[in-house]
């Protein structure tokens, strides 16, 4: 029987609008990161930003689309990694979909070696007031916090003070 490898993965969560389609693209775009290993691009939220594939530094990243949180199985990522033979995969999850649902179908291989969790500054203090649940489900594992569109006039205190009431180890930017 042959032995399994480690898959890492390389996770990136929050809202729409928040960024994280244009960090993938660019990271994706990036030679230190991408050297042309087989790469999943798990996509689980289409926003207004759409990926370039030809600009990716390297023809081996292979994008799969997951529409709805209930498609999430263990039977089908496998086969996405079965399909490209990927040696790693960069995950951007949906904001209104737990974490949980993710974790508990990701296979035993699989194991997250980064998290990151984009916001938009300008409307994350509303999602987190109306919606708490998802937003702390999206800081309480993750190593970095962006907060895009942040600027001088806005109090750095609240949006710390949430971080921090979730993770007193993630990083905020």
């Amino acid at each position: 029987m042959a032995e399994s490898r480690d898959v890492p993965v390389y996770l990136f969560t929050g809202f729409l609008e928040a960024g994280k389609t244009k960090f993938i693209q660019e990271t994706l775009c990036d030679e230190r990161f991408n050297k042309g290993e087989k790469t999943l691009l798990l996509v689980c939220e289409e926003g207004v930003e759409e990926y370039e594939p030809d600009e990716f530094s390297g023809e081996n990243v292979f994008i799969k689309i997951v529409e709805e949180e209930s498609e999430l199985s263990e039977e089908l990522l496998r086969s996405f990694i079965k399909e490209t033979d990927a040696e790693r995969v960069v995950v951007e999850y949906n904001g209104m979909w737990m974490l949980d649902s993710l974790y508990q179908a990701m296979p035993e291989e699989w194991v997250v070696y980064q998290e990151f969790m984009f916001a938009d500054a300008t409307t994350f203090l509303t999602y987190n007031q109306n919606m708490r649940q998802l937003t702390y489900d999206k800081l309480k594992s993750c190593e970095l916090v962006v907060f895009n569109r942040f600027t001088r006039e806005m109090d750095k205190m609240p949006y710390h003070k949430i971080v921090r009431g979730a993770s007193r180890r993630a990083d905020i930017a």
